[in-house]
């Protein structure tokens, strides 16, 4: 797979992710250009200058950087407990920029392990690392059947709890029960029934304008940032 965009490539190298070569375009020499030569050479990645990335990347946003590796480390749930005071899991977010933003919003809030369905979301494609800025090289990220991550949860009892509009209970009243898991859906369908109704609670996010609802990152942003708050 080839990835771009400077910060994943950085953040990939701070991660010590196994990269095969990084290619640069032979027009940009610039401080950002030159920390990732510099974090190359310390990692013993090859570096190439080439004149056209876009016949890599398939994309213009490549800013000049990208990089090839095997695959983008996401691995099958484990066969013990994840540990971990909150996991979070995606319900069907099938828009690359909106599952990267998501990402970025778990790494920057504190949340290390997320869990999603390949078959129903977007999954780690190129436009989500390069939105994620290189947050999912500091991830956990796990690809499941949501049904049966979600009875695995249930059995290491790991709370289930859903955001969701239907829900009965203010994210600002929600007390998590650690270890707990937070569902989150796309914007359009939300969280499917059948993860609804596995819900040990149904989280909803008051809203006071005119607008009654959230992009996914943003709710997801709120909720996060809301549990940080009661951490401390």
């Amino acid at each position: 797979m080839i990835f771009y965009g400077v910060n994943p490539v950085i953040e990939a190298l701070r991660a010590d992710f196994p990269l095969q070569r990084i290619y640069i375009d032979t027009r940009k020499n610039n401080p950002a250009v030159s920390k990732v030569e510099k974090l190359a050479k310390q990692n013993a990645v090859p570096v190439k200058r080439l004149s056209d990335l876009r016949s890599l990347t398939k994309s213009p946003d490549h800013q000049g950087v990208c990089a090839e590796c095997e695959g983008l480390g996401t691995t099958a749930l484990p066969d013990g407990p994840i540990d971990a005071d909150l996991i979070v899991m995606f319900d069907g977010i099938e828009d690359p920029h909106n599952f990267g933003a998501a990402l970025r919003v778990c790494e920057g809030l504190g949340v290390r392990h997320v869990i999603y369905h390949k078959g129903n979301s977007s999954g780690i494609t190129p436009a989500a690392v390069k939105v994620s800025t290189g947050a999912v090289f500091h991830l956990n990220l796990y690809h499941s059947n949501l049904n049966t991550a979600m009875k695995k949860l249930k059995r290491e009892r790991v709370s289930i709890n859903v955001l969701d509009g239907s829900g009965d209970l203010s994210i600002y009243d929600w007390q998590p029960q650690s270890p707990a898991c937070l569902v989150i859906g796309s914007e359009g369908k939300g969280v499917r029934f059948a993860i609804l109704r596995q819900a040990d609670q149904v989280l909803q996010i008051p809203m006071h304008g005119h607008v009654n609802s959230l992009n996914v990152s943003c709710a997801l942003s709120a909720t996060l940032a809301v549990v940080a708050a009661k951490a401390t």
